[in-house]
């Protein structure tokens, strides 16, 4: 008797797992880099309750635009708000799912130890880019806060030919990693992937006058093959759980 007991908890147990199994999804997700800090914390803790898998390609902005253009597709994407008008005015995702998770200003950081200089106000600012022997930024092509920070910040201090004379453009990731490595002596980048690098410390945000603070935003794309599980996914990150993570790694609620 305490046999065949044995043997139907392992079968009911194990045709449950399988009946889990049958229904679980590959969930693709194409997210902006600036949101992979939260995100990557959050992906297990959805895998785990869901029993989804999330597949998830991190990436610049720009990057996941080329990505899209060449016919590429996700169920969940995750990019800058300011992207979404384009992104939907093609068809490509559904206005209705989109949610916000956050937005993120831009910060400078320098390498662990070094001083740090003064960037209150535009003046202290100018001073400071063109006082450091070398800097690193997204390339404008690819990031948002290299955009911003090429087109606007620079031009707006009449130093953007100076300061491009010794600028290392980055093409993704957590380029503040260079700053930490002693490669370049100053990362202008978005805070939420300048927090997670060791090494570097953190200098402060752009003056008000100059800041840019970006709100990234997810929706399900049209072409989704686990739509249902991305909107899931979506409602999950905008909860409180969601939100909570997104706070602790740098971002305000939107």
């Amino acid at each position: 008797m305490k046999f065949s007991a044995t043997l139907t908890l392992i079968l009911g147990a194990t045709l449950a797992m399988a009946s889990t199994s049958a229904f679980a999804k590959d969930v693709v997700v194409f997210s902006a880099g600036a949101v992979k800090a939260a995100l990557s914390v959050l992906a297990p803790v959805w895998e785990t309750r869901s029993g989804d898998r999330l597949m998830i390609t991190y990436a610049a902005a720009g990057d996941l635009r080329k990505k899209l253009a060449a016919g590429e597709r996700a169920d969940l994407l995750i990019l800058p708000l300011e992207n979404f008008a384009a992104v939907e005015q093609q068809g490509l995702t559904d206005a209705a799912s989109r949610r916000d998770l956050g937005s993120v200003g831009i910060g400078i950081a320098v390498k662990a130890g070094a001083a740090l200089p003064d960037i209150s106000s535009e003046e202290s600012l100018k001073r400071a880019l063109l006082a450091t022997k070398s800097i690193t930024y997204m390339d404008p092509n690819r990031g948002t806060s290299g955009k911003h920070f090429d087109e606007v910040v620079l031009t707006k201090l009449a130093i953007r030919d100076a300061v491009r004379a010794k600028a290392v453009l980055g093409e993704g990731g957590t380029i503040a990693d260079k700053v930490a490595r002693g490669e370049v002596d100053m990362a202008i980048h978005q805070m939420t992937e300048i927090l997670p690098v060791a090494g570097v410390a953190i200098v402060g945000v752009l003056p008000p006058s100059l800041q840019k603070n970006t709100v990234y935003s997810g929706a399900v794309m049209k072409s989704a093959t686990s739509a249902g599980e991305a909107a899931a996914l979506l409602e999950f990150l905008v909860a409180a759980e969601g939100r909570k993570l997104f706070v602790s790694k740098g971002f305000a609620a939107p």
